[in-house]
């Protein structure tokens, strides 16, 4: 049986001490957009609401979407996006009242996976295991834009959103890093990172309108790619853990990030 805290993943959490706080953002076009906020950590506090955001691409957000998310007063967006991704789908809220906007230019992040999807036909159990790769290798490939991200966040630059396209795997990873830091258990850690299970579910992406490359995959194939299965990011944890012994020094030694950035971070996100 799921912990209380566990269940809260999937709605809205501790509303009687924040009324106007909900997990997932009420969004027309928005993809996977939520509030990290409402988890409570092993020693009793709780992660604060309307501060740290996690999405998948904003190219599909509406006019009211721009204007309530502009309401909320998020000061940055961290894009982890690449250079095609985001030409492909530039956001319609990046440039709007102010906000600073970060990403890096860099090349297409899963090659094996998009190799795979263009064969005839790839196996469910293929992409998971090209998945399970990619996820022992996202957490060192992704390391300048996870180092950007957590210094600007120990920095106070708040509230804050960090996406990527589908805000599952280059997103999810981060998330969970930061979760960890906050002392969130790792169960709830895990469900946080399989809500997108349900927010995902049927969604096939485009690109630019092009023809996106799961238009010929069977369900099950669909499901390991599209999915946030929580083995693959008990393997991201894994491999972390096996070359750098714990996260701290992972964050510390890969990341740049030390004792002084994590307790910023602790005071900017904690209650």
């Amino acid at each position: 049986m799921k912990s209380p805290e566990s269940e809260s993943a999937a709605g809205e959490v501790n509303r009687a001490a924040a009324p106007w706080a909900v997990r997932v953002l009420p969004l027309q076009g928005g993809r996977n957009f939520r509030d990290l906020g409402g988890y409570l950590t092993v020693d009793g506090r709780r992660v604060r609401w309307g501060r740290l955001y996690r999405s998948g691409s904003m190219a599909g957000l509406t006019q009211a979407d721009c204007e309530y998310l502009s309401g909320l007063g998020i000061r940055l967006i961290c894009d982890l996006r690449t250079s095609s991704e985001r030409e492909a789908m530039p956001s319609p809220w990046r440039d709007a009242d102010g906000r600073r906007y970060w990403s890096r230019d860099y090349a297409m992040s899963f090659g094996d996976l998009r190799g795979l999807l263009k064969s005839s036909p790839p196996t469910a159990e293929q992409v998971r295991e090209t998945m399970l790769s990619a996820y022992r290798q996202l957490p060192f490939e992704q390391a300048p834009a996870y180092r950007e991200l957590l210094k600007r966040l120990a920095g106070g630059e708040l509230p804050m959103v960090f996406n990527c396209t589908a805000g599952k795997d280059r997103t999810g990873i981060i998330a969970a890093l930061i979760l960890d830091v906050l002392g969130v258990p790792r169960e709830v850690i895990l469900d946080d990172y399989a809500l997108t299970n349900e927010l995902l579910a049927g969604h096939r992406f485009s690109s630019g309108g092009k023809p996106s490359l799961l238009s010929h995959l069977s369900p099950d194939v669909i499901r390991a790619v599209m999915g946030s299965d929580p083995a693959y990011l008990r393997t991201a944890f894994a491999v972390i853990e096996e070359r750098h012994g714990c996260i701290a020094h992972y964050l510390r030694d890969v990341l740049d990030i030390g004792e002084q950035d994590l307790n910023s971070i602790r005071r900017e996100l904690l209650e």
